[in-house]
């Protein structure tokens, strides 16, 4: 058998290639292991790592991700013996924990993380617990013309096991939500999740676990599109009002069973003060702020991410860091594309600091590239990261930067 730290990934992304993966091949337990990749899209991860130095140490192998049995059959075929097993992928947290229970290592509960992935499951349980008091109701392609509905309007329409903003649309009238529905089971048969409408402000919560404790790193106060739609925008790290709310929204987690590792969490506040689980993704905060974290943080993310994963505990981190909860102003911003067609020309990437700030831009499109708008955050053309000892000065910098960026398209 070959003792091997195993990843299991599906579609490639930043915060696997240039996150987790030096993470986990610096956490090896036997120096000379290799990191294994397990994944349904081999050619597309080979691409992702062949022009990088690590990719000498990386073995990738190609299964059904989604069926956890494949996953361990495959391991075995190979003669693979896990002593870490780990992903950070929304929709294969069930079948992560289901292989590293199953090799006896640290893992998630995999009921967990089937619930909090299913938009539905989770608000069920949410509601059992009385912790969810708005209305919600799960719709198929044979409830098309919508004569069961129970919820009133406005309401929000949603795939179950959605993603981000994607396919999320703000409701007032059964008209609406007609053409919602339609539009959206020509191209897919996925149930549809609606729920009642929760004016408020959005606030995020990442938190670390050892599957004992859970502690709170901070959060992010989130500025959206106006509706219909649902695109983040601005966010703002550690506000008044996420610090405000930061340990009844932990207590919630605790409640519902968030445990080992990360997580990261979106609320809505309503204007009584009533706290509103909107989502639970059981993994790191994605679209640039993962890098952001780590930059803020004293210690390295991404790491810590996976020594959790390895059976370190949260007061063994605390021993070794302080308190894992991160101080430092910071904010994100996403410049998002006015309109759809081919980019004619594009600002460059940059970072700039200073005595008090960093700021980076993130060209998340290229010149030549043809966007159409899906009113999500596929819509992102780049994203700003600013962070600094003085809000302040953070954003004045981020404003200048933002000013600074020219964007044309062909007509």
């Amino acid at each position: 058998m070959t003792y091997s730290t195993v990843l299991i990934t599906h579609v490639v992304n930043d915060a696997v290639i240039e996150g987790f993966i030096p993470a986990l091949l610096k956490s090896r337990h036997v120096p000379d292991s290799q990191l294994i990749i397990i994944t349904d899209d081999k050619e597309a991860h080979m691409d992702a790592l062949i022009a990088t130095p690590l990719g000498a140490q990386i073995s990738i192998l190609e299964c059904d991700v989604f069926n956890p049995l494949a996953i361990i059959d495959t391991l075995n075929n190979y003669h693979i013996l896990p002593n870490l097993v780990f992903s950070n992928s929304d929709h294969l947290q069930a079948a992560t924990a289901v292989v590293a229970e199953f090799f006896h290592l640290p893992s998630k509960d995999w009921r967990h993380c089937l619930v909090f992935k299913d938009k539905y499951l989770m608000r069920t349980q949410l509601h059992s617990a009385y912790l969810y008091q708005a209305g919600y109701q799960l719709l198929s392609a044979k409830d098309l013309h919508l004569e069961n509905l129970s919820i009133s309007f406005p309401l929000v329409a949603k795939p179950k096991q959605g993603v981000a903003s994607m396919d999320v649309q703000l409701c007032m009238n059964k008209n609406e939500l007609l053409s919602y529905c339609q539009s959206f089971w020509q191209s897919k048969t996925l149930p549809i999740l609606v729920e009642s409408y929760v004016a408020g402000r959005l606030i995020t919560l990442e938190t670390l676990g050892d599957g004992e404790r859970l502690v709170a790193v901070g959060g992010f106060e989130v500025t959206l599109t106006e509706p219909p739609h649902f695109v983040e925008l601005d966010a703002v790290w550690n506000t008044p009002l996420c610090v405000q709310y930061r340990e009844r929204c932990l207590a919630i987690l605790q409640d519902i069973g968030v445990g080992l590792g990360v997580c990261h969490s979106e609320f809505i506040i309503a204007p009584t003060g009533e706290v509103h689980l909107v989502e639970i993704n059981y993994r790191s905060i994605g679209d640039g702020r993962e890098f952001l974290l780590h930059d803020m943080a004293h210690y390295p993310w991404f790491d810590t991410i996976v020594r959790l994963h390895q059976g370190v505990s949260i007061a063994e981190l605390e021993a070794e860091f302080g308190s894992l909860a991160i101080s430092t102003h910071a904010r994100i911003h996403y410049i998002v594309t006015p309109q759809s067609g081919t980019i004619r020309s594009a600002p460059t990437s940059f970072k700039k600091q200073t005595q008090q700030s960093v700021i980076i831009h993130q060209p998340l499109k290229k010149q030549h590239q043809t966007i159409h708008i899906t009113h999500s955050n596929k819509d992102y053309l780049s994203r700003l990261l600013a962070y600094s000892d003085c809000a302040n000065t953070m954003n004045d910098v981020l404003s200048d930067a933002i000013a600074s960026l020219q964007w044309q398209f062909e007509s």
